[in-house]
């Protein structure tokens, strides 16, 4: 269990829950209605995590090398049982996303979700070595903030724009410094 553990980063998926619960807060006067919020809380945080996991499959080579600690170089989890845990949360995280827009009524939360799993997958898989990297980190945070937003009955202003793009550029800069150190 503690290979696990130490492989979706668990004590990281809070950084997306809050995510969401800037979007939500940002669109509601109070956590109401609280069921669509435990639900979308619980979307990011699969999607979250299955980006982890898929991290380490994609870098499982490297990480022989250079961190042969890490879960799946240790052979304490199978590279093929993390490829499958990983597709298995992206696809939670898209079926939560689709329960909460049906019972929304509302197609945005299904949709944010399918887009946000594309790009935790494509980073993950394949942009993770290039310069677009940043970019494509940065778009899942902003994508994870508009999934806390989803379910507003209002329409986006913005300044909901405004505070999406502002931690998604955060999360760019952020990333583009890591990639530096």
């Amino acid at each position: 269990m503690r290979a696990y553990l130490q492989l979706v980063r668990l004590p990281n998926v809070f950084t997306a829950m809050a995510d969401i619960l800037l979007g939500f807060l940002l669109t509601h006067r109070r956590a109401e209605p609280w069921p669509q919020l435990a639900l979308l809380l619980a979307a990011s945080s699969s999607l979250y995590l299955a980006g982890m996991v898929l991290n380490d499959y994609f870098d499982r080579e490297q990480d022989a090398r250079e961190r042969p600690f890490r879960p799946i170089p240790s052979g304490r989890v199978s590279a093929g049982t993390a490829r499958m845990l990983g597709l298995v949360l992206l696809g939670l995280g898209v079926l939560l996303g689709l329960i909460v827009a049906a019972w929304a009524g509302d197609y945005r939360p299904g949709l944010i979700a399918i887009l946000l799993a594309a790009a935790v997958y494509v980073y993950d898989g394949v942009l993770k070595p290039t310069p677009f990297a940043p970019v494509v980190m940065g778009t899942c945070r902003m994508l994870n903030v508009l999934l806390g937003m989803s379910v507003s009955i209002d329409p986006w202003s913005g300044a909901h724009w405004a505070a999406a793009l502002g931690i998604g550029v955060y999360i760019v800069g952020v990333t583009t410094f890591a990639r530096s150190e």
